[in-house]
């Protein structure tokens, strides 16, 4: 079975063996892709980037206004999801969007970009 589902800023076609395993895909999709406004400034102006640092790879939305960026982490079935909340389960500030230099988020999200490190 193959879908295609709009979203405000792109469509998504995906294929499954039933209704349950697309509705399953497309979740996964939108939980992704379904960013289309900066949850810090509230441009519509974002895009999908992928940096590589000491040997991981980082996916990320970011804001091309303001520069915040929403990291993506990664389950073990390999799957992405928005990171939203720190270590402990609390919620971060902005919907999980953050800005390079924001010390508070630095220290909730093991990512060595966001503490100093290169791209």
């Amino acid at each position: 079975m193959q879908v295609t589902y709009k979203l405000a800023n792109c469509e998504l076609t995906v294929e499954g063996a039933d209704a349950k395993a697309v509705f399953d895909e497309i979740a996964s999709a939108i939980e992704v892709f379904g960013h289309s406004r900066c949850g810090a400034c509230d441009s519509e102006r974002t895009a999908l980037v992928t940096r590589d640092y000491d040997g991981n790879t980082y996916r990320e939305i970011k804001c091309q206004d303001c520069g915040s960026v929403l990291g993506l982490g990664q389950r073990k079935d390999g799957k992405l999801f928005p990171r939203r909340k720190d270590k402990e389960g609390n919620w971060l500030p902005n919907n999980g969007w953050a800005k390079w230099g924001n010390r508070q988020v630095e220290d909730e999200i093991d990512d060595p970009f966001l503490k100093g490190g290169k791209r």
